[in-house]
């Protein structure tokens, strides 16, 4: 495939990526006629074809004779993530994804520190207590720095943004991990996370969510 036909390729992946967001798209639905897609991307039904075909040999959909084209069920979350993976290779939208869930983040622990329970408490304290003791061990301690920012999100009670961080969290999944194998990195972001939970603790929600932003700043994922 020549540069020019892969550039054209990889924007109609992203475009139907996008589709499937604007139309509210789940496993099982249908998605729009071949024809709908062209006219709504601007392309050749060809230049689709050949998109739907890839994301067929990929069994993220079904094409059922008669009926259409429709998201398979087991592939859903396996699209997002697919297709992010050409949408992130984009440096702008890397850029845009970072800014966005540090805005949500540093938002949702100001909710957290008024709203967070008594056993979201003990889970953060957890999650650091789990990742000094992986690293202790030589461990990476990913699952631990998810959970951790995870239960700040879920603390602020308000189902809208968790929904609205996972996906980021997921577009941005191999750079985090990559962010935390940075040399020295890993101890200082239990240390950080230490100094947020402290915060939290303590109910001090501006120094909370500047501890916060001061951590995902230093993360550079």
């Amino acid at each position: 495939m020549s540069e020019g036909r892969s550039k054209v390729y990889l924007e109609i992946l992203k475009e139907i990526h996008s589709i499937i967001h604007e139309d509210d798209l789940l496993p099982g639905d249908k998605l729009p006629s071949e024809r709908e897609l062209a006219e709504r991307l601007h392309v050749g039904r060809s230049s689709v074809r050949e998109a739907l075909r890839a994301l067929e040999l990929l069994d993220l959909i079904e094409t059922r004779k008669g009926e259409g084209t429709f998201i398979q069920q087991a592939g859903g979350h396996r699209l997002t993530e697919i297709l992010a993976s050409f949408f992130l290779r984009d440096k702008k939208a890397r850029e845009d994804v970072k800014e966005t869930r540090k805005i949500l983040e540093v938002e949702a622990i100001r909710l957290s520190s008024m709203r967070m329970t008594e056993s979201q408490m003990t889970k953060l304290s957890d999650c650091v207590k789990e990742a000094k003791r992986k690293w202790e061990k030589g461990m990476v301690p990913y699952e631990e720095d998810y959970l951790f920012h995870r239960t700040i999100i879920e603390a602020s009670h308000n189902r809208l943004m968790l929904n609205i961080w996972r996906p980021l969290v997921e577009y941005s999944k191999k750079a985090l991990e990559a962010s935390l194998l940075r040399e020295g990195r890993i101890p200082e972001s239990i240390v950080e996370h230490e100094a947020i939970f402290n915060a939290l603790k303590a109910q001090k929600t501006e120094e909370a969510a500047e501890k916060l932003k001061y951590h995902l700043e230093n993360s550079q994922f």
